[in-house]
């Protein structure tokens, strides 16, 4: 089991469980393990599998999360020479409908920007519905046919992708919601649960003296 995928309050936890579990093998071996102590250890056993379980769980609704955040890729391009290869991303900025949007700088010609497009896939989803708003509004009164026929197109293969995109999206969020309820019940477990144990393992140090 990996403690990296921890919190800091688990770690701290676990070295308790670890010690009581320690300490319930010495008595074992000497025969003196009482029934309260093995219920402790039991219990003990069950929590730390239950910690384990939940950041595991944790690691891999996150790293589902940020694997969807990197969904989206800009190909910026400098406003003023229409290169690539020389930009550097600076920040992030946000516009007046709430999306976010990487920002640049060009090296070759020093020009900051902002990218017309957001880099994520949930501000994406908004921004092409109001594109494809704008498409179906123009192609109505569009008088190329051959232009009208690709736009409709166009349109059609930017409503499959929203189809596509939109389940994933309310997946991850409704994951991430319940992650967070989680967390929050893991929390208060925790906090009772150490403070139990920091009480028992000041019994056993007073005993022992």
């Amino acid at each position: 089991m990996n403690d990296a995928a921890l919190k800091a309050n688990e770690r701290e936890l676990i070295k308790l469980i670890r010690f009581f579990s320690k300490r319930a093998a010495l008595l074992m071996e000497t025969g003196t393990l009482s029934q309260e102590h093995e219920q402790l250890t039991n219990a003990c056993q069950n929590l730390e599998t239950q910690l384990y379980t939940h950041a595991q769980n944790r690691l891999a609704i996150l790293d589902k999360r940020e694997r969807l955040q990197k969904l989206i890729e800009d190909n910026a391009q400098c406003p003023k020479c229409g290169k690539a290869d020389m930009l550097k991303k600076t920040g992030v900025a946000t516009n007046e409908h709430g999306w976010k949007s990487n920002t640049y700088r060009c090296r070759r010609c020093n020009t900051t920007f902002t990218w017309n497009k957001p880099n994520n896939p949930w501000h994406m989803t908004s921004f092409l519905e109001m594109y494809i708003h704008e498409l179906e509004q123009g192609v109505q009164q569009e008088p190329n046919e051959e232009i009208r026929r690709h736009t409709e197109a166009a349109i059609g293969q930017l409503h499959d992708s929203l189809d596509r995109l939109r389940p994933v999206l309310q997946t991850s969020d409704e994951e991430m919601e319940a992650l967070q309820t989680k967390e929050k019940e893991m929390d208060r477990l925790i906090h009772q649960f150490k403070n139990y144990l920091l009480i028992e393992k000041i019994k056993l140090d007073v005993y022992e003296e």
